[in-house]
């Protein structure tokens, strides 16, 4: 409690209230072709006095005083109207749905009418299926208790892809996730920081990503900084990566650019238009993009 900033804590519905919070969007790319086929929200405070804030800064003071749920209703609304700008780009409709990942906080998720919000948001924004993704921790799981099926199988069915974050990190086994209606598994980054340059690194998220394979599950490696790191992922099957390989989170206009373009991965997509030296993240070959593995 001392190391939190208690000061912020009439700011932050005040910040809700007056849009003071603003998404940026880290973009998550299918290693095995380069396809861009999704993005994550993150969210920031523009404070009108301290300037952008990180989630650390102020997520830790939310929880401490119950405002996580005002600060999640926020972020979902915004990404479903920005999702729909997504479905609007045009060419869209000849594309695979690009999901618009969302954290969530399990005690968000365990509110009872999280479920019913949630779809009626979607029915009212005509989004298919897939192009929402909630995030959520192992650790997030566990305020669901034995309502998490029924609850991740409700949205589900209402066309939520779903994500279990920081894979690895916390509880659960793949035992557990097999009856869980998830889509695919983050794979922490703290696992991906020495891929291709560690053996035992190597075999351990090699076996983990077989056992999500075997479980029908999208493996996304998170954090991916090198190229040796991208390389080694794309070798042992890794499926989608996102991190600073590819991009730094970037605002909603650049972000609705890339989306539109739907080009396989280049560095020019990000920096400088003249700066293509970044390599597509596979250690041979020149195909063309492959159509995205579909989620939901």
């Amino acid at each position: 409690m001392a190391r939190l900033d208690l000061g912020l804590v009439p700011a932050l519905p005040a910040g809700v209230e007056q849009d003071q919070f603003v998404l940026h969007f880290q973009p998550e790319v299918e290693l095995a072709s380069g396809a861009l086929v999704g993005m994550e929200a993150l969210l920031r405070w523009q404070h009108p006095e301290r300037g952008l804030l990180w989630p650390r800064q102020f997520l830790p003071v939310a929880e401490t005083a119950g405002l996580l749920g005002l600060l999640g209703w926020w972020v979902i609304e915004h990404c479903i109207v920005e999702a729909r700008a997504w479905q609007d780009l045009p060419g869209a409709d000849g594309r695979p749905v690009q999901t618009l990942w969302i954290n969530v906080a399990g005690e968000h998720v365990a509110e009872p009418d999280f479920v019913d919000r949630v779809r009626a948001h979607l029915a009212a924004a005509g989004l298919r299926p897939g192009a929402i993704g909630l995030e959520l921790t192992e650790e997030a799981l566990a305020p669901l208790g034995s309502r998490a099926t029924r609850v991740l199988g409700d949205l589900h069915a209402a066309g939520v892809a779903l994500a279990v974050d920081d894979f690895g990190t916390w509880y659960s086994s793949f035992a557990t996730l097999g009856e869980l209606p998830v889509d695919a598994v983050k794979l922490d980054a703290s696992f991906v920081r020495g891929v291709g340059s560690d053996l035992e690194e190597d075999s351990i998220v090699g076996s983990v990503i077989r056992l999500a394979h075997a479980h029908r599950l999208v493996v996304v490696a998170e954090g991916v900084e090198s190229w040796a790191e991208g390389a080694r992922l794309c070798e042992l099957g890794c499926d989608r990566a996102h991190g600073y390989l590819f991009s730094a989170p970037i605002r909603a206009q650049r972000a609705r650019q890339l989306l539109a373009r739907a080009a396989a991965w280049r560095g020019s997509l990000i920096g400088d238009p003249a700066d293509d030296g970044l390599p597509y993240p596979r250690t041979s070959g020149t195909a063309a993009p492959t159509a995205a593995r579909p989620l939901a």
